[in-house]
């Protein structure tokens, strides 16, 4: 066990014992983030294990973590059921800028708690540290003890904790759904439906792009021929592709009909475009 562990393991001893001693019948639900400190810096993408100790009387149920204001995610932890518990929830940091980290808890009535609260800077180029902490505390029998942790190594200022005020109660929000809407349909553009070419042996095939909240992660193409008047065999599929047009091979003589469709960037397809079909003559 390093010593960072043992520091937690210690807090987390020392507030269960305060708890039981200190808090009378009527403690509102209450939450400690141990881990990360108020000002820590973060580079960006980091995923950062938020450590924190919820307390309940009769029981804790879930508890929230939330971002600049907005729930993150909601975690019901392993010793829910208890009075006391420790929890532990990974963020994912996002760009450059000051980040509001806030802890807040429930019990099994749903009653929210004292949120805890701190501030973070994610900062391009930041490679955050976590120092060894000796922890040393003074008991005050007529209320919670003062926590005055020492940092090591040296020449980092000492931090006394100070109590945050207590926020407005939030009501967690259910996360957004799943994007289940296709993308718009694709329209065939070159060659113009009906055209007629002369003799060649490959042919671009260009359509009109389209847009979507997810974005466009390609399109796709099939291409027919007329085999007999009014029956089509296949010639071909291409995709995913990347740009507005492919190039296909084609035959003199033939006559060609070809569709397209799209797929955005949370895996829903459009549906597939009216035919267009263009035929190439013999000279």
């Amino acid at each position: 066990m390093n010593k960072t562990h043992f520091f937690f393991l210690f807090l987390s001893t020392l507030l269960l014992g305060l708890t039981s001693c200190a808090a009378g019948p009527e403690s509102a639900p209450s939450a400690w983030i141990d881990y990360p400190r108020d000002g820590d810096i973060f580079p960006p993408k980091e995923t950062v294990t938020i450590m924190s100790h919820v307390f309940a009387r009769g029981g804790v149920a879930d508890v929230v973590l939330s971002i600049n204001g907005e729930a993150y995610r909601r975690d019901v932890p392993v010793e829910a059921g208890q009075d006391f518990v420790s929890i532990e929830q990974d963020w994912v940091t996002g760009g450059a800028g000051i980040y509001s980290i806030q802890v807040q808890v429930y019990d099994k009535e749903g009653k929210a708690g004292n949120p805890a609260v701190i501030s973070v800077e994610v900062m391009e180029g930041a490679a955050p540290e976590i120092p060894t902490l000796v922890v040393t505390a003074t008991f005050v029998p007529t209320g919670v003890p003062t926590l005055t942790p020492t940092l090591v190594p040296t020449g980092i200022p000492t931090l006394t904790p100070t109590l945050v005020p207590a926020l407005p109660t939030y009501t967690p929000t259910s996360p957004p759904a799943a994007d289940t809407t296709p993308p718009p349909v694709p329209a065939p553009a070159v060659p113009a439906n009906g055209l007629a070419l002369s003799c060649r042996t490959s042919q671009t095939l260009v359509w009109l792009p389209v847009t979507d909240p997810s974005g466009i992660d390609g399109y796709y193409v099939k291409l027919e021929r007329e085999s007999t008047p009014g029956n089509w065999v296949s010639e071909g599929g291409y995709g995913p592709v990347s740009g507005k047009e492919v190039d296909v091979s084609v035959d003199c003589g033939g006559r060609y009909r070809w569709m397209v469709r799209a797929q955005d960037g949370a895996g829903n397809y459009s549906n597939w475009s009216a035919a267009s079909g263009f035929s190439v003559v013999l000279n």
